[in-house]
């Protein structure tokens, strides 16, 4: 009987498996620690929006400020007098507030009046605010892989997290008119261009439809909602959709329509884009890219440092261009073209780049961190993509902390204001108004008696009552 030799003993250890992950992997058994892991990076990822909402919450009003007072309470005063409905829908889809006509915001404001004859602000702000969390879950939707375990896609996700809801954008909030404006085409438009680019497929019928309406919310709550045109029509040249390239364009003609009827160009930014010059226009658009760095308390400093972040941000763009970013990515990089469109809108109308504007800032900071995600670790092997998280981690949570300070501080200094107008208003309403800013009152010397004169008469129509 022959013998057979013994042959050494082959491992069965995985060559991952090595000592650092066995004792990674016995200190999550052992302590239970793997089956929460989940919803520890859900929490985590949560958090920032739960600050953000606990600071709105807190410094939150129920009185108009500023442009709610044209946009909300002088619209509210003469809808509530029309008599017929074909009046109050031309009155909502046509009036015109400076360059722009807000119908989503009219619309809004219309059908709470109908509804229970009253305004409530308290109501408008939180709505705007509000907002706010379908476009992050957008965001989780366009940047948040399928491939990875759920932990890790949400640890990866954390940073954007922590950039979105931070408060560097603390203009927009708590602030009716704003939200429903600035807030609203932001959602719409990212939810139109997220619905024509499904993932490795053509978009159904249905989804096309879908993406057309949102484009009219998109253009009937901003002018930049416009914007979205070109970029369907690019998308659709490409697949040579043209029934839906119809379709596309033809749901743009009402809000055109409504745009041209007895429009009114506002002489501020007509003189704004006639002195601009393109140098200028450039700084200013470097500074739009850029504008998460707040300029509003030194406003020359500021704008300096948002300008060199937004060329920053530029020639990331540029990388994730040539890169071909937008064959891994099309919902990040059509939204990043419609944020590049509105930035060159706001050089040449405004000249000046307000808090209000992060909000794009911080969307094409995620589209940055998206893109660098991928490319840092291809190019560099030591920082892999797990310390290039961790970097990205520290760095939004610093961001996020210091702009939730500063946002809290300037959300209730603009409290104190406002109540302080209101009350000031309340001594004597026949003389005093609710508007005290002395900045506003040398820059608009009318919005004084105004802002008197609409409070006087929304309470007499009795559609507004003083909290």
């Amino acid at each position: 009987m022959e013998k057979t030799e013994a042959k050494p003993a082959t491992s069965m250890v995985r060559p991952e498996l090595s000592l650092t992950n066995v004792k990674k992997g016995f200190i999550a058994d052992n302590f239970g620690l793997r089956p929460y892991m989940a919803l520890l990076t859900v929490v985590l990822v949560a958090l920032p929006a739960v600050v953000a909402y606990g600071i709105m919450y807190r410094q939150a009003i129920n009185v108009p400020y500023q442009d709610d007072y044209n946009v909300i309470l002088a619209f509210a005063t003469d809808y509530h007098q029309l008599l017929s409905l074909k009046a109050k829908l031309v009155e909502t889809a046509t009036r015109q507030t400076n360059d722009y006509k807000l119908v989503f915001a009219h619309a809004i404001v219309a059908l709470e009046l109908e509804l229970t004859g009253h305004l409530n602000f308290g109501f408008l702000v939180a709505l705007g605010n509000l907002l706010l969390v379908p476009i992050a879950y957008l965001l989780w939707r366009t940047y948040a892989t399928n491939e990875q375990p759920l932990a890790r896609r949400l640890m990866e996700f954390l940073p954007i997290s922590l950039i979105f809801f931070s408060l560097t954008y603390w203009e927009t909030l708590n602030w009716a008119m704003a939200g429903l404006q600035n807030i609203s085409v932001v959602l719409f438009s990212f939810l139109s261009i997220y619905l024509l680019l499904p993932a490795g497929a053509t978009p159904t019928r249905g989804r096309v439809i879908l993406s057309c309406v949102s484009a009219i919310l998109a253009a009937f709550s901003s002018a930049n909602g416009f914007l979205l045109a070109p970029i369907g029509l690019f998308i659709f040249l490409r697949r040579r959709a043209y029934a839906d390239l119809l379709a596309w364009c033809v749901s743009f003609v009402l809000p055109f329509v409504a745009y041209l009827y007895h429009y009114v160009p506002h002489s501020v930014s007509m003189a704004a884009t006639h002195r601009t010059l393109h140098l200028k226009a450039l700084y200013y658009f470097l500074a739009f890219l850029g504008c998460v760095i707040p300029n509003r308390q030194v406003p020359s400093y500021g704008q300096l440092g948002a300008a060199v972040l937004g060329l920053a941000v530029l020639i990331v763009i540029s990388f994730a261009i040539g890169k071909r970013f937008d064959r891994s990515n099309p919902v990040a990089f059509h939204l990043m073209l419609w944020i590049l469109a509105t930035g060159i809108l706001v050089a040449f109308l405004r000249g000046s780049i307000a808090s209000r504007y992060s909000i794009y800032s911080i969307l094409l900071l995620t589209f940055c961190y998206s893109f660098l995600k991928e490319y840092v670790p291809q190019r560099w092997k030591s920082f892999n993509r797990k310390r290039f998280c961790v970097a990205s981690v520290a760095l939004s949570a610093v961001l996020c902390l210091l702009a939730d300070v500063v946002g809290y501080q300037h959300l209730a200094a603009r409290r104190c204001m406002i109540l302080a107008g209101i009350e000031h208003y309340r001594s004597n309403p026949d003389v005093n108004s609710p508007m005290i800013d002395p900045l506003v009152r040398l820059v608009y010397p009318l919005e004084e008696a105004f802002e008197r004169e609409t409070l006087t008469r929304a309470i007499k129509q009795r559609i507004y009552t003083l909290p």
